[in-house]
């Protein structure tokens, strides 16, 4: 390839290629984050009870979970697009690993905690580590293209449902090893510190991680691409910057198009960083964000209250039994159901579909709590129902997901992925952070002696300001939808922008008669290869 200069535009590149192989070493490094996500769930109400010496249903120990758990995701409100912008300046595979450095040891610290200002410190720092779920985004943002990005972005659904299967196995099965094997673990530091073999397990997972990323993980971000502008600041619309490997930022090939919507979109990005579609989608990314993790949170604390409380009495091990049944919803749905209805009905339809359906198990929680008399129902209804609920629960957050991150995406096609990725997460975390200590307080008040029914307020009132913010945001997320369906209907070679392109990368302020006439030989060539493949297009 001859050498980029002011007025040459560059010629045709190969874009990299989503391979198993590639799949596979993000889903690995992936997968740590979410067994992460539900690792702590089981036994975390179980563990600050023992530290502060109150009963579970007592409610300082629902504030006190809530914050342990929100402080991760806070973590992450100042340093998810730190580590975002790190991966734009220095790749993605030293993002990558660090974060999975800070995956070993974390846990290990936090698994030899005895106090809650240990298990706080250690907390704190896991979420230091916190940006590898947005770099992995990122880079399969740059792999994927519009005929592969529902299965890049339905494998990481894919690879949640496993970490929501791992986690609760470690995290419900692992704890207190001295009781369930004396023989092996009695008098050892696992008896004295009787949550670090869950950890110390994690942390193992993560070490493995981070040696298969070392030796497979290929850098998808090249040294000339980093940190380059993206954006033609005279106003006349967007111009994608292009490398020497064939590829922008985005992962596109040079001869990539600007669809016209988008370069609207560019020119609205001239004046305010980010378009209102993208900042509506990250708005609804967030609503979804925090109100899983407050979901969540508050399924745990009911189902571990006394039965005559509303609750169902369990402890970490049936907890985590119940919800693998959600990680198996989750598998099915993203390998056999996801990808199909994203191709016939559209984004914008899968993700009210999936919402509607996790507003609605939700919903008939208080029909569940029904079956939690062992008296009358016995002992196995009661799991069958709460199966049943996280079983639709996860199977519609597999719909909902992956669809707001390809939407992130697609909305983001002409920005610095890494730094929006960061950004997007960062906004999730602040709603992860800020949700689950809110409806913490509001269950407290709500479940006291006397309310009978005041345990399931907290999640009607979480259901209900969530969709009302998911309404509002409707006609954005519409339109990111239509914007996605139309680059799947259309050919994706087609004629380059003519654009300035410096040696060092830098954007131009317009084309000049020199640019035109370098770039004629590319636009006729462009131009032969659409005509040539319309028809097997068509066909």
């Amino acid at each position: 390839m001859a050498p980029l200069g002011r007025d040459v535009v560059p010629e045709l590149g190969q874009r990299p290629k989503l391979t198993n192989k590639v799949l596979f070493v993000l889903s690995a490094i992936n997968l740590i984050d979410c067994i992460n996500v539900t690792l702590l769930t089981p036994y975390v109400d179980e563990m600050v009870s023992d530290f502060m010496g109150l009963k579970k249903e007592d409610p300082q120990v629902g504030h006190v979970v809530g914050v342990l758990i929100g402080l991760y995701s806070v973590c992450e409100v100042f340093c998810s697009a730190l580590w975002g912008t790190f991966a734009d300046r220095f790749g993605r595979k030293p993002a990558l690993l660090i974060g999975l450095g800070g995956s070993v040891i974390a846990p290990i610290m936090f698994g030899l905690g005895k106090s809650l200002p240990v298990v706080f410190a250690a907390r704190a720092l896991d979420g230091f580590f916190c940006g590898n779920i947005g770099v992995t985004r990122t880079c399969l943002g740059e792999l994927a293209d519009e005929t592969n990005e529902a299965k890049a972005f339905g494998t990481l659904g894919v690879t949640f449902s496993f970490g929501l299967l791992i986690g609760p196995v470690l995290g419900g099965q692992l704890v207190h090893p001295a009781r369930f094997a004396p023989g092996i673990f009695a008098g050892t530091i696992f008896d004295t510190c009787p949550y670090l073999l869950p950890n110390l397990t994690y942390a193992t997972f993560a070490a493995i991680a981070w040696v298969i990323g070392a030796v497979f993980l290929e850098e998808t971000l090249p040294r000339s691409s980093r940190r380059r502008c993206c954006i033609d600041r005279s106003g006349r619309g967007l111009q994608r910057q292009t490398s020497f490997t064939g590829t922008d930022p985005s992962g596109a090939p040079q001869i990539y198009p600007m669809h016209q919507a988008e370069a609207r979109a560019g020119e609205r990005a001239t004046s305010r960083r980010f378009p209102r579609t993208l900042v509506v989608i990250i708005a609804t990314y967030c609503a979804i964000s925090g109100c899983n993790a407050a979901a969540n949170q508050l399924f745990i604390l009911m189902v571990s209250y006394p039965v005559e409380r509303g609750g169902f009495d369990f402890g970490p091990a049936q907890i985590g039994f119940v919800q693998n049944s959600g990680a198996l919803g989750l598998l099915l749905m993203q390998v056999f159901i996801y990808p199909k209805l994203c191709k016939k009905y559209g984004y914008f339809r899968v993700l009210f579909v999936g919402w509607s359906m996790f507003v609605t198990v939700w919903s008939f929680f208080p029909l569940y709590a029904v079956l939690a008399d062992t008296s009358k129902f016995g002992n196995l209804w009661r799991f069958v129902g709460l199966s049943f609920m996280q079983f639709i629960s996860n199977a519609s957050l597999g719909m909902i997901f992956p669809t707001a991150f390809s939407l992130i995406n697609r909305a983001s096609s002409h920005l610095e992925k890494g730094a929006v990725n960061g950004i997007a997460n960062s906004c999730g975390a602040i709603a992860r952070g800020v949700y689950p200590p809110v409806f913490a307080i509001f269950l407290g008040w709500a479940a006291k002696p006397g309310r009978p029914d005041g345990i399931y307020l907290p999640i009607h009132a979480l259901l209900l300001s969530s969709t009302a913010m998911l309404v509002c945001g409707s006609r954005g997320l519409r339109e990111a939808s239509r914007l996605t369906m139309q680059k799947l209907q259309r050919p994706i070679v087609q004629v380059v922008d003519q654009a300035e392109v410096s040696t060092d990368g830098s954007c131009g302020r317009g084309p000049s008669p020199a640019s035109s006439a370098a770039a004629a030989p590319g636009v006729a060539l462009a131009e032969g290869l659409r005509a040539g493949a319309a028809p097997l297009i068509s066909g």
